[in-house]
């Protein structure tokens, strides 16, 4: 699997459309959701909702089989939940996703992931500090 993470900045005075958004993935659309993920070999999707300075913005982590094909693939869908998402996005983050295909390139520079040891290790050594 290789991840896809996209940043996108809410529009303003979108917040709670965006929020109805994907309270509809998670209800009453789920069932197209979880086949256009299927269709578009998506394994994993995480999404944030964080404020900055500038507003708001969507962090998007995506694991899928074929990133590169993945854009592309979901601008020619015709499935009709593919098409409702698409436009939702123009709408919410004002991104015409069929103008990012193959724009997702990017340069991984830092990675890092604790070992099960030295996790096991920095709970123990917290555990023999005595308390202040």
């Amino acid at each position: 699997m290789v991840a896809i993470v996209l940043a996108a900045p809410i529009r303003p005075g979108k917040h709670e459309a965006w929020r109805r958004f994907i309270q509809e993935i998670q209800g009453l659309r789920h069932d197209q959701y979880q086949a256009s993920r299927h269709r578009l070999g998506i394994t994993k999707e995480l999404a944030w909702l964080g404020n900055t300075a500038q507003g708001e913005i969507v962090i998007l982590y995506l694991e899928a089989h074929n990133p590169p094909q993945l854009l592309h693939t979901l601008a020619a869908s015709q499935a009709v939940f593919d098409r409702w998402l698409m436009r939702q996005v123009l709408e919410l983050h004002g991104i015409d996703l069929a103008q990012l295909d193959g724009a997702q390139d990017c340069e991984l520079l830092l990675s890092w992931q604790a070992t099960a040891a030295l996790a096991a290790q920095e709970v123990f050594n917290r555990s023999q500090t005595p308390p202040e």
